[in-house]
């Protein structure tokens, strides 16, 4: 990641009112490069590698502490466990495949989606579930 790129991630966390510790610039730096929806554990093993006295609790409260300031978003598309994505992308639906467990960006209108007035919305989570292109393929040539 580039220095500009780092400096407006150190400005959200200023913004948002989170202390920029060396962990939580690493953890927000992650979800803006990745796009594979990780887990907490996920992006703990992932980053526990370039940060060895980084904690799987420090990496659990720092993903509900930037969800909960709406730095990133959380899905819970899947019973297991809730996974995670960077909130300043394009709003976009997700679709999590049955077979291989993966989750995918689907673009929607999102304006059409109205919701009553007299309600405050922070987060919108919109997500199919079924079996993706690839996996369709695979199940179709077995058949």
């Amino acid at each position: 990641m580039t220095e500009p790129d780092r400096n407006r991630l150190h400005n959200m966390l200023d913004e948002a009112e989170i202390r920029p510790s060396m962990q939580r610039l690493a953890i927000l730096e992650y979800m803006h490069s990745c796009y594979s929806h990780p887990t907490a554990d996920e992006v703990y093993s992932r980053l526990v590698k370039e940060h060895p006295t980084l904690s799987r609790t420090t990496v659990f409260n720092s993903l509900k502490l930037l969800s909960d300031k709406g730095l990133i978003n959380d899905i819970d598309i899947s019973s297991d466990s809730t996974r995670y994505d960077a909130a300043d992308r394009k709003p976009h639906g997700h679709f999590m495949c049955k077979e291989c467990r993966r989750i995918f960006d689907i673009s929607l209108d999102m304006s059409t989606l109205k919701l009553p007035e007299e309600y405050i919305c922070s987060n919108v989570n919109v997500f199919f579930k079924g079996i993706c292109p690839e996996c369709n393929q695979k199940i179709s040539k077995t058949k």
